[in-house]
């Protein structure tokens, strides 16, 4: 299947375009405040280095946050009148997700966090065997302290996101798994696949940007 990424949650702007597993063509570059000029450009870019019209894309993926405000009302809001005027499919895939699998290889637990002001944090916990990341919690807003308590229960962490290195400042034992952080048009691109795959879609009418709320923050797993 030929599918779409995008990824406009952090001060990157990420668009792929995949045929199944393989990457045909991706642009991923920071463009701080400057998704909305440059995102429908860079999506033609990408389509013409794949060499594929809009028509021929199976499904979007789209990187639903927690992140930017404006950047993911920019991706969603495009996305939904991409897929309005072609009826593609869309497949919804949270960032947090995105953004662990840049720690994949790391045996051990992992925790991305991303600073969302007013003294919180966006965050959620994974285990890593080394080649598949499986989701611990939910995804988290809270407290950097709150997140820490939770944290305890596990000898090491390895923390990936823009508040990585306070975070593992803070904790010890703790490292950064990675500075190359950033969700990657071909990871949101590989998870939505698996999306698709368990048809898993979402409609234009309910596609949403994924706003946290307390009632939200809880652990679910070991």
């Amino acid at each position: 299947m030929k599918l779409l990424a995008i990824d406009t949650s952090t001060d990157y702007l990420s668009v792929a375009v995949m045929d199944g597993a393989k990457t045909l063509a991706r642009i991923h570059r920071k463009v701080p405040r400057s998704h909305s000029s440059l995102l429908m450009p860079t999506i033609d870019s990408c389509l013409t280095g794949a060499r594929l019209g809009l028509a021929k894309i199976g499904a979007i993926a789209v990187s639903i946050g927690p992140g930017s405000f404006t950047g993911l009302r920019i991706g969603v809001a495009t996305v939904k009148g991409l897929a309005f005027v072609t009826k593609t499919p869309i497949v919804a895939v949270p960032t947090l997700d995105a953004i662990a699998e840049n720690g994949r290889k790391i045996c051990g637990i992992l925790c991305t966090v991303l600073d969302a002001r007013k003294g919180k944090v966006y965050a959620c916990i994974y285990r890593s065997d080394g080649k598949t990341v499986k989701k611990l919690s939910k995804y988290l807003l809270l407290p950097m302290q709150e997140l820490l308590s939770k944290l305890e229960r596990y000898e090491t962490v390895a923390f990936l996101g823009d508040f990585a290195e306070r975070a593992a400042a803070m904790r010890p034992g703790a490292k950064v798994a990675t500075l190359s952080w950033h969700p990657k048009p071909e990871v949101v691109g590989s998870l939505g696949l698996g999306y698709v795959n368990r048809k898993k879609f979402v409609s234009v009418e309910d596609l949403e940007p994924m706003y946290l709320y307390s009632r939200e923050c809880d652990i679910t797993g070991k």
